[in-house]
């Protein structure tokens, strides 16, 4: 029978109920199996919500006869003609579906771009600090990483720092944009500035976009393939349905190649990479599901979001030591936290010793020399389970403070929310904690 779209009861998609900490332990085992029972893990920029129910119909219908075959390299044409359509409609990029390279999911699409335009001696220039993919696809291709800061207090770019890091060596421009984890959403002006720069000196540029999606108003998302611009250099767009949609274990990436022959040429390196046959059937059923019927869902996840974002980052800059900056896009907080006296790596460790939450430590190794002095927070779930976290978290920087008065620190803020979290602690958790 032909697929019919599913209607959800959106106002409820989002609410302390439909995050399950019991359930989630067994099938999220990077975020919440990762850790003991009794520990809220802040950490995988993963959402704690079931995607659209659209893609999840289209899953079973597409596996209901017991049918599984192999899938065509370059993936369903369908599929490829919905993303080809999504940037046309949201993003302003023109591109056909024979620019259109599917991946099985965005970091791979980042290997596969990176692999095509890099080797061994070239540079590649990347954000510092960024997500830890950048870094290891251009290890992986033998290139050699040239680090560009940003402002942490505001996120910005540098167009002219940039400029001067560009040398007869460079192979690439990596960006990440909206910004993982600043939460940054760069301005027209930035992107034509760095735009003109890459083709000043036949540069081509990365910009992963996975994130394009998850941007809260005023804030509007440009895509840098969309600019119309005086230079000429190739511009690879990447983009996905991870976070839109809470679809990451989907697997399902896509690459905007500049034009119908780097896409061919990108669609062999994944070849090699031993990635073209990845995508599976009814992975590529539900891709296309939530492209044509997600959207509802999306718009109720982006509120339920902002909401989120606002509570945590005013609970977070009453934490004692700590800072935090209200990110246009994403659904991550990079608050400082030097000020408490520890570097990331232990506050990352006191947090789940003490307060018995994990975060991502601010360390080279997950996001660049210039993350020292931060962690990095998801927030990607229920009100329950983040009131419970940020109060564990409080009350464990009081008791740094306290040990530590020589710091002269400012007492912390509290909310009217915080004295209720404790008394939702075992229902939010599903556990004795």
């Amino acid at each position: 029978m032909p697929f019919q779209a599913a209607t959800e009861p959106l106002a409820s998609l989002f609410g302390d109920a439909r995050v399950r900490p019991d359930w989630l332990r067994d099938r999220s085992p990077i975020r919440w199996g990762a850790y003991p029972s009794d520990v809220i893990p802040l950490t995988a920029a993963e959402p704690d919500f079931p995607g659209p129910q659209a893609v999840r119909d289209a899953m079973i219908l597409s596996l209901a006869d017991g049918y599984c075959p192999y899938a065509a390299p370059a993936g369903l044409g369908a599929l490829r003609e919905a993303f080809s359509d999504v940037a046309k409609a949201r993003y302003g990029i023109s591109a056909t579906p024979d620019r259109v390279v599917l991946a099985p999911g965005t970091a791979a699409a980042l290997w596969g771009v990176v692999h095509l335009l890099c080797g061994k001696g070239d540079e590649c220039i990347l954000l510092d600090p960024v997500d830890l993919l950048f870094g290891q696809a251009i290890d992986a291709a033998g290139a050699r990483r040239v680090y560009c800061p940003l402002d942490k207090r505001t996120g910005q770019l540098d167009p002219d720092r940039l400029a001067s890091l560009i040398t007869p060596r460079t192979a690439l421009i990596c960006l990440c944009n909206p910004h993982n984890p600043l939460g940054t959403v760069f301005s027209e002006e930035t992107l034509r500035a760095v735009a003109e720069i890459a083709g000043a000196h036949g540069v081509p540029v990365l910009s992963d976009e996975v994130w394009n999606e998850i941007v809260y108003p005023p804030a509007v998302h440009v895509s840098m393939a969309a600019l119309d611009t005086t230079s000429s250099q190739p511009i690879y767009t990447l983009t996905g349905l991870s976070k839109t949609f809470a679809l990451p274990g989907l697997r399902v990436g896509c690459v905007i190649a500049p034009n119908a022959r780097e896409a061919t040429r990108l669609q062999l390196t994944f070849q090699r990479l031993g990635g073209a046959y990845s995508l599976t059937p009814f992975a590529q059923a539900g891709a296309l599901a939530a492209l044509r019927h997600g959207w509802p869902w999306r718009d109720a996840f982006l509120e339920h979001l902002q909401e989120m974002r606002n509570y945590c980052v005013e609970r977070l800059n009453g934490i004692p030591g700590w800072s935090c900056g209200r990110p246009d896009g994403t659904f991550v907080l990079f608050p400082d936290t030097s000020f408490s006296g520890l570097d990331s790596r232990a506050m990352g460790e006191f947090l789940l010793a003490e307060a018995r939450v994990a975060v991502v430590a601010g360390t080279t190794e997950w996001f660049g020399p210039a993350a020292e002095g931060n962690i990095r927070i998801s927030y990607a779930t229920s009100r329950a389970v983040l009131e419970e976290a940020l109060t564990r978290i409080e009350r464990a920087v009081e008791r740094l403070s306290a040990a530590q008065p020589c710091l002269h620190r400012v007492p912390p803020a509290r909310t009217p929310g915080a004295s209720r979290s404790r008394q939702r602690r075992n229902w939010a958790l599903g556990s004795s904690a």
